[in-house]
């Protein structure tokens, strides 16, 4: 009788623990890196992540579908739509003054963010804490 209630215990500590790093999944802090700013007329140029007015580390929520900045001065908010799981990578996809993919490696942790509006485009790219 004793085996079985320890094993039953020792179960509910691996299924327990299971839970919680799933838990740790549904967030990923990053960090912006790279920014690449593109027009069809001029191509692509490098610039800095100041100057595309993007916040240098953000926070994912894939659960409330939520990205927040977790820089001070810049306080910023955005939601998206879609979550889709391929070939290794967690793609998010949403809209804010333009059409947006952010693809982020579940195993890497590598990000990489692309955003189109009219006659531009940006290429931004990251890097995550893996969970």
């Amino acid at each position: 009788m004793f085996k079985y209630s320890a094993l039953i215990f020792l179960l509910g500590i691996i299924i327990g623990a299971g839970r919680a790093s799933a838990a740790d999944i549904d967030t990923r802090t990053c960090s912006l890196t790279q920014a690449y700013q593109c027009t069809s007329e001029d191509g692509c140029e490098e610039s800095s992540i100041g100057d595309v007015a993007l916040p240098r580390f953000i926070k994912i929520d894939l659960k409330a579908k939520v990205i927040k900045s977790l820089d001070k001065n810049i306080a910023r908010e955005t939601r998206f739509r879609e979550i889709d799981r391929v070939q290794g990578m967690i793609v998010l996809h949403g809209t804010e003054q333009r059409g947006w993919s952010m693809a982020l490696g579940e195993d890497s942790g590598t990000l990489t963010l692309t955003a189109s509006g009219d006659d531009e485009s940006f290429v931004i790219f990251g890097s995550c804490i893996s969970p």
